[in-house]
Formats: C-alpha cells, structure tokens, sequence
C-alpha cells in the first residue's frame, strides 16, 4: 500500500498489488498522475468512499464484482470502465467466488475533467470496453514508466494515461458499436454471448454447449468471437477457468485435484497441462511455490 498517501484511501483486502506513486504534484499542470497501480483483489474486498482528494478511473481485467456510485448500481466484470471525482460517493465490493483484478489511475491537475470528457467515459458513469487488454497494455505502461524514476518518468506517465483516455474513446461499445461497418445486432450478441461465458465457464464443458444455451450455432458464437474478440470462445473459457484456479490455488489449501473440479475441469491431468501451458508452471508447483514465500 502507498505509504504517501492516508491508508483510508486504499482497501487493504488485496492478495498482491504493484503501485506508480511519484512524489504528489506541486506545480499546477492540466493534468498529472498521482498514483497508479493493480491490485489482485480478495474475496472480501470492501471499498466504500464518501469522497476523494483526486480523479481516478479505474478497468477491471479479471473477474467481477459490484460497484455502487451516485446511487447505481452496477455490475463489474471483465473490461469495465469506471470514472470518480473527489464529490463522487462509490463502493466497490468484489464478487465473493470470482474476485476481481483491477487497474487503477488517480490523477489531478488544473483540467482533470477535460481529459476525460474528450471521450466516451464521464465522471461518474461506467462503459464497457470490447479490448480491455489493449487498455490494460497502456496502464502497465503508466506504472513502468513511472518507477523508471527517471527525469522523464512524470510526464510519460501522464501521457500514458492520455493515451488510455483516447484509446478508450475507440474501444467502448458505444464507440464501435456506431460505426457504419460493425452490426449493432452482432455487438449486443457477443456481449451477451461473453457475459453468458463468464458467469457459467465453470459448469460449461464445452464452447458448443454455451452455443446451444444461448440458441445460437457453434459457427455463430466463433465468428462473433472471431469478429470481436481476440480469443475465440474455448479460449475464454480456459483463461477463465485457469485464472479462478490461481485464485484457489493461492487462497484455499485444496488439493490440485479438487481445484481442478471446483474451475470446472474433468480431467486432473488435462487440467494440469492446461495450467502449465498458461502459467509456465505445473499447478502443484505453484500451490508448493507460494506457500513456501508466505511462509517466509
């Protein structure tokens, strides 16, 4: 947790985080970082704020939660886009089986509202994004190059983050789904179809039985994905299914057998190759890893 800044501001119910936290701004400019990081949130957490010394926006990567603000309420998975003032009220929780990971950028300056109101997001308001790695990409950037420390490290920071605002503005749904060449109905499908795929991969065996639940064609639901996406809908599956089991892996002490049934792999051995092909590491080796580092 960034020791520069009041504990209050930051939830400590986070499994890892990495922080961007330059020295806080003391010449007014437009617009600036003052912090900017991720955090691996657990299950328990609880971030509630009545108000803020700063701007921020933050994009959920993995997972899903729920997000009150100004008194709505919404649902937040997998490339949600959210924008706060300091007069902004908001809680945000996270799903107590499917924890989320989130990025987040806290910015001041003479003109923070203006960068933001030059795209789709307002203050306050949430958006959808149809290639959130692309704009968690750009976020990494805003971290790495902020603890560069070097001379320049502030201002690429900053441009990073106007970089984000204008990348948003092309990958919204609201944006792309105005343009003349992409379907507004085939947008709506994908969102449902990978919405449908992220609350049920667990039970789902294969991407042909989410296309039979949703009442669609197996060739249908993979040119959606194809058109939209760049993993196809069985490769969303497994990275969902391979991320739930890191989460367990890290936070339970069941075998890797019984991680494997509970992300909704058949097979243990299929599931141990899967999980090495993503990871880079063999499930038990993992489990056996993190428990020796907290262990100290």
């Amino acid at each position: 947790m960034p020791t520069r800044f009041p504990s209050a501001l930051f939830a400590p119910q986070v499994n890892a985080a990495q922080y961007y936290c330059p020295e806080l701004p003391r010449s007014p400019r437009p617009l600036e970082v003052v912090c900017a990081g991720w955090e691996d949130c657990r299950s328990d957490y609880d971030l509630v704020r009545r108000s803020f010394p700063w701007f921020g926006v933050e994009l959920i990567v993995r997972s899903k939660g729920w997000l009150e603000i100004e008194g709505s309420r919404h649902l937040l998975r997998t490339g949600t886009v959210f924008c706060y003032s300091p007069t902004t009220s908001l809680r945000i929780t996270a799903d107590r089986e499917h924890p989320f990971l989130k990025y987040f950028v806290i910015f001041a300056g003479t003109k923070p509202r203006h960068a933001v109101t030059r795209g789709p997001l307002r203050v306050n308001h949430v958006r959808q994004a149809l290639y959130p790695h692309e704009l968690q990409e750009i976020l990494e950037h805003v971290i790495t190059e902020g603890n560069r420390k070097s001379e320049a490290s502030v201002a690429l920071a900053t441009d990073y983050l106007r970089i984000f605002f204008q990348k948003l503005h092309e990958s919204t749904e609201e944006a792309r789904g105005t343009a003349a060449e992409i379907s507004s109905r085939a947008l709506g499908s994908f969102l449902h179809a990978k919405s449908f795929l992220e609350e049920n991969f667990t039970r789902l065996t294969r991407a042909e039985d989410a296309s039979h639940e949703l009442g669609m064609a197996p060739e249908t639901l993979c040119r959606l994905f194809h058109r939209f996406s760049d993993d196809s809908p069985y490769q969303l599956l497994l990275k969902l299914r391979v991320n739930l089991s890191v989460d367990l892996l890290l936070g339970t002490d069941l075998l890797v057998k019984q991680v494997a049934e509970r992300a909704g792999f058949d097979d243990p051995f299929h599931f141990s190759r899967v999980f090495k092909r993503m990871q880079g590491i063999s499930p038990a080796a993992f489990q056996r890893m993190h428990k020796r580092t907290a262990a100290g």
